[in-house]
């Protein structure tokens, strides 16, 4: 449970990374100290590689296992959006919905065969 744990609590971890990366340079946030943005831009790229490389080193097993809890929340998530007739996802939001619907359906499936054991 510790690792599964662990996986689970990297992953909103290396999409902050990734977002970090992808905001410094649209220099969006940086109107009061400009010269700040490439300083950002390292630390966001250090702190991305070394989260990813850290869920890529728990495993394939613990990130399928916590696509299988994802899922249903950001389904739900989807649903309650839509019934506020509100947009749920962006393009790229969607894109990444679908990777982890098929990464809860292929958690499920090795759950069921018992290629994947708690």
């Amino acid at each position: 449970m510790l690792n599964l744990t662990s996986s689970m609590s990297l992953v909103p971890y290396a999409f902050v990374a990734i977002y970090g990366v992808l905001l410094a340079p649209r220099g969006e946030t940086y109107d009061v100290r400009p010269q700040e943005r490439s300083r950002d831009l390292v630390l966001a790229g250090i702190a991305a590689i070394y989260t990813i490389f850290m869920l890529l080193d728990g495993g394939l097993r613990y990130l399928l296992l916590a696509a299988v809890l994802y899922a249903p929340r950001a389904a739900l998530y989807f649903w309650s959006r839509r019934e506020q007739d509100k947009k749920a996802f962006t393009s790229n939001e969607l894109a990444i919905f679908v990777i982890l619907v098929l990464a809860c359906a292929v958690g499920i499936y090795s759950l069921a065969t018992g290629a994947l054991a708690l």
